[in-house]
């Protein structure tokens, strides 16, 4: 009986395909110096080389992956790719295909820094600015949920009403940029509560560590947001992309919410102005008012006077037309009035009679008489 194993026979596409179900699941991140690059429309075609190994590795990244990425590498550039490796079926040769792109090393970081930096200010990138608007009440935050960021941030925010919506992002690594990006565009895009500003935040770090904040990608997509965009990244020594792209930047958390407040300070300023001149308003609108009614009542109040006067005097002289009329004065002077015996003042001795008792109204007193005689002119 033959022991040996029989040998198993495969055509040479089948093996290949065999090889490639084998190292499909050999995920896996590599780092190596970029070169021999090529930028083709249907992707990058690059090797990494080791210095030290000597190795190569042939290199794919597709065009999607290039853009969304947002690294712009040239050769020398030292990154760290991670993929799956692959075997390209009819050539049979061994490849990396590239799903991630990260820059390894200050030098390579600081040349893709000044490289994207040129470019976007030629195009005019950090250019406009737009002023954040005023009385800001609701912000949008693009941020990682643990850490002390969005504590600082929050912790110094007056108590003046505002409300922040956190959009939970990483800030480092290799799902950062993809990260930012899908903040930026939900708080532009169709939300149920919508904001006033977005605000993207991360504390200090080094160059590879703030390299989402220098990528072409998230800079893009800052300055294409509707929303004024305020940036607090803080940095050591070069001010990162998102920085110079964003509409307002400050260098930390806590000077970001201290720009949220700001927004309240012409108000605060104003308002003791605003009210000494509605107050003044007030006054000489009044006092316009008073002259107003002053002048319309002054033809009134001089008829009324002239009336007045004119009553005065008519009464005046109705005093002295009484008072010279008055019976007392003339008893006074001497005369007297004749009362019948039914109280009527006699005129005419043809109502009287002899032995009728008359009554005579004196100055002082009265005198009652008996007629004896009675005689008729």
């Amino acid at each position: 009986m033959d022991n040996q194993r029989e040998e198993k026979v495969w055509s040479v596409g089948a093996f290949l395909d065999h090889m490639n179900d084998v190292l499909k699941g050999e995920r896996a991140s590599v780092v190596g110096e970029v070169a021999e690059l090529k930028k083709h429309p249907t992707g990058f075609y690059f090797s990494l080389k080791d210095g030290e190994g000597g190795g190569i590795l042939q290199c794919y990244l597709s065009p999607w992956k290039a853009r969304s990425s947002g690294i712009d590498f040239e050769e020398g550039f030292l990154i760290k790719a991670g993929g799956t490796p692959s075997i390209y079926k009819p050539r049979g040769s061994f490849s990396f295909v590239v799903e991630e792109v990260e820059l390894v090393g200050e030098g390579s970081l600081k040349k893709a820094y000044e490289l994207l930096k040129s470019k976007l200010e030629k195009e005019g990138l950090f250019a406009r600015k737009r002023a954040l608007p005023e009385f800001i009440s609701s912000i949008g935050v693009v941020t990682s949920r643990t850490g002390a960021v969005i504590d600082d941030f929050r912790k110094n925010l007056k108590k003046l009403g505002f409300k922040v919506f956190l959009y939970d992002s990483r800030v480092e690594g290799a799902q950062a940029v993809p990260n930012i990006i899908s903040g930026i565009d939900y708080f532009n895009g169709d939300v149920a509560k919508p904001v006033d500003v977005l605000v993207v935040i991360r504390g200090g770090g080094s160059l590879e560590d703030l390299q989402a904040f220098n990528n072409e990608a998230v800079a893009r997509k800052i300055f294409s947001s509707r929303l004024p965009v305020l940036c607090g990244i803080g940095h050591d020594r070069d001010v990162p992309i998102a920085s110079l792209v964003c509409d307002q930047a400050v260098s930390t958390p806590s000077m970001a919410a201290e720009a949220m407040n700001a927004s309240w300070n012409g108000l605060m300023l104003d308002l003791p102005v605003t009210a000494h001149r509605l107050s003044s308003s007030f006054a000489s609108a009044f006092a316009l008012l008073e002259n107003e009614v002053e002048r319309l009542l002054k033809p009134v109040s001089e008829r009324f006077v002239s009336r007045m006067e004119g009553i005065g005097e008519e009464i005046g002289n109705l005093a002295k037309y009484l008072n010279a009329a008055d019976p007392l004065r003339n008893l006074k002077l001497g005369y007297s009035v004749v009362f019948d015996g039914k109280g009527k003042v006699v005129k005419d001795v043809r109502g009287l009679q002899k032995s009728d008792t008359i009554t005579t109204k004196l100055y002082r007193g009265t005198v009652e008489s008996e007629i004896s005689k009675i005689t008729e002119n």
